[in-house]
């Protein structure tokens, strides 16, 4: 016979549960949880729950009911949004006050009495953190900062969504600037705030850059809303996509005391929607200021440049008055002195053609006689040149002969006749016994032959 097994009824086995977990937790603990959903019941209940994910797939490793009676929950909530200025929400990592309850019919339950909002602040600065040492480490959080704006900012591609009242306003102040400035504005609807706020603003800045080129700018834009509202922009995935933007984009995502990660990678940061259209107004009006100084400096030169040419021309006319002046009085000068010259080429040229006709007539009855004298001239030139060639040609061979005989007299072979020598070292024409040495080979010339002799001293 089979040994008997103890057996339960499903409620004795549920009794049992209850009685160990009440042992086993006679008094509230501190849990630490994400809060995955949150609902506030009309009766001033909060029903949550609560989940763990896994570190390394953030799939969900335990879950939870949570109930924050009305009594507690309007403390609570207002003792949390106080040091957070942010509300409970889904999404957020608490640490929570719980009781443990345990029913046989609805199961395990925890009863929250008490929260510490120091750990959730801490958590999410510690993920704020993390994100922005990550884009620093990537080298990308201050890439949107080197897009630059055009000379003048017309067309702006707009994130928002459609109701919020933030982009009513931005719309209102751009269209009814006190310039008259006409700004194309493009709205690309997103959530933003709640789980769908990444997912939206990625696609609308996917679809903005589809087309980047018809736009100058991007505004990212919401109206106020507390700590938890404003933290969807604490997000990894819109602030790469912000740094990786082809345009500069501008946040005026509604804080007012602390700045979004998307904020400090933007290319300029406002605190509202109204300071953005403040921000584009005065962009362009900067630029108008610019022309219109440029305007007034370019019509300043060219008002100076007018005044200098005018009196330039002015000094001009006087100058061609002068000159038409003077040239009427030198024409009045020429005229006169053209007249003298004709009248003294006239006289001149009479007294000319008087002398030519006395040379001529000087010419009929001169040539013989001239010619006869210069003809008895000549002649005796002629023989004077003849006696002094003579003579300069009798003294030429005489100095010739002298210098003859002299060549004659210092002719080497001469010298040599006479009893003198050439003596020689190496070919070298000895003059004195320095230029000798001990064993020297020395050459004699003689007048008929030569000596060859050894220096011995």
């Amino acid at each position: 016979m089979s040994e008997e097994v103890k057996t339960y009824t499903l409620s004795e086995l549920q009794h049992e549960i209850k009685e160990s977990i009440s042992e086993q937790f006679p008094f509230a603990v501190w849990i630490v949880a994400e809060i995955n959903t949150l609902t506030r019941h009309k009766s001033g209940h909060c029903y949550m729950e609560l989940v763990q994910k896994s570190k390394t797939s953030n799939s969900i490793i335990a879950q939870a009911r949570a109930t924050v009676w009305a009594n507690k929950f309007s403390f609570i909530s207002a003792y949390f949004e106080s040091e957070t200025d942010s509300e409970l929400a889904a999404g957020m990592s608490v640490m929570l006050q719980v009781t443990i309850a345990y029913h046989e019919v609805y199961g395990l339950s925890l009863n929250v009495i008490g929260i510490n909002p120091t750990y959730t602040i801490g958590d999410m600065e510690r993920a704020k953190k993390e994100i922005i040492a990550r884009l620093i480490n990537e080298g990308v959080f201050d890439m949107n900062k080197t897009q630059s704006f055009p000379a003048v900012v017309q067309n702006i591609a707009v994130i928002s969504s459609s109701t919020a009242a933030g982009y009513g306003d931005f719309v209102n102040h751009l269209e009814t600037n006190t310039y008259g400035y006409h700004i194309n504005i493009t709205l690309f609807e997103a959530a933003m705030q709640g789980e769908q706020t990444e997912t939206s603003v990625l696609d609308a800045l996917n679809r903005i850059g589809e087309e980047y080129e018809n736009y100058d700018a991007v505004a990212i834009i919401r109206g106020g809303g507390s700590k938890n509202d404003l933290s969807w922009f604490d997000n990894y995935n819109i602030a790469y996509m912000v740094t990786q933007f082809p345009l500069p984009v501008i946040s005026g995502i509604g804080h007012e005391r602390d700045e979004s990660i998307v904020d400090m990678v933007a290319h300029t940061r406002l605190k509202t929607p109204t300071a953005v259209a403040n921000f584009i107004i005065d962009y362009n009006a900067q630029f108008e200021e610019q022309v219109d100084s440029t305007s007034s400096e370019i019509f300043g030169i060219a008002k100076e440049f007018l005044m200098s040419s005018e009196m330039y021309l002015n000094n001009m006319t006087m100058s061609i008055m002068k000159i038409r002046t003077l040239l009427s009085k030198h024409t009045e000068r020429c005229d006169r002195i053209m007249s003298e010259i004709r009248t003294g080429l006239n006289v001149r040229m009479k007294e000319e053609e008087m002398k030519l006709n006395m040379i001529g007539n000087k010419l009929e009855t001169s040539p013989k006689r001239l010619i006869s004298e210069h003809e008895s001239h000549l002649n005796g030139i002629k023989d004077l040149i003849s006696r002094t060639t003579k003579h300069h040609i009798e003294k030429a061979n005489e100095k010739l002969s002298f210098l003859e005989h002299r060549l004659t007299l210092n002719d080497p072979r001469t010298i040599l006749k006479r009893g003198y020598s050439i003596t020689r070292i190496n070919g070298k024409v000895v003059t004195n016994d320095l230029e000798t040495n001990d064993g020297d080979i020395m050459e004699t010339l003689l007048y008929d032959g030569m000596v060859t002799s050894v220096v011995k001293k």
